[in-house]
């Protein structure tokens, strides 16, 4: 708190509640290394794999193991509508705690945003990978709600989206590739591929 004040009163003649807003929610993280350095490059087969209930997929990127669970969003039991995915860190690198996604990485990183377009069906929208084609919706097959996309061509249950950073700034990002490994939807099978921004 001090330190806000120190900065208010230094910032004579420039635009105060901007400077404000950005120390107030942490703007200064980085928002796809959420306070790691892009240099460092995780290994995707020792990063772990949460199980969170209710959880539909989760994101992973360097520079660490903290992943973004976005989970079914139920009330009461049942599923939310107006917001039927919730979005959080899983700490592991703090040793497995939760915490929220700040409003900078809400809205321009990990964020998800969703729209009804049937019984049950919602299209749904990364803040930052807004062309991956997302649908939730209930499976009778599966007999629960799942996040179904394309991979390699097929229609997959999404497991995991994987963003491989190799350098840029907070706000932009060098991505080498997003990798999204989930399962065929039919046959169960293991799917995985590559996508190049």
């Amino acid at each position: 708190m001090f330190q806000e004040r120190i900065a208010f009163m230094t910032i004579q003649g420039k635009n105060v509640l901007a400077v404000l807003l950005f120390l107030t929610i942490g703007c200064f993280q980085p928002i796809f290394a959420q306070g790691g350095h892009f240099e460092n490059q995780v290994i995707l087969k020792n990063l772990p794999v949460p199980k969170e209930k209710n959880q539909l997929f989760y994101l992973q990127r360097d520079p660490d193991a903290n992943t973004v669970i976005y989970q079914l969003n139920l009330k009461n039991n049942r599923l939310d509508k107006k917001k039927p995915v919730h979005a959080y860190w899983k700490q592991f690198e703090q040793g497995g705690s939760t915490k929220a996604l700040n409003y900078i990485q809400r809205t321009m990183a990990y964020g998800i945003q969703s729209k009804a377009i049937g019984e049950n069906v919602y299209d749904l929208e990364i803040a930052a990978y807004k062309q991956l084609d997302l649908k939730l919706t209930y499976s009778e097959k599966h007999k629960k709600y799942l996040v179904i996309t394309k991979i390699n061509g097929k229609m997959a249950v999404l497991d995991r989206l994987f963003v491989r950073i190799v350098g840029g700034t907070v706000f932009t990002p060098d991505i080498r590739f997003y990798k999204l490994t989930g399962r065929d939807y039919n046959t169960n099978e293991l799917l995985e591929e590559e996508i190049k921004p």
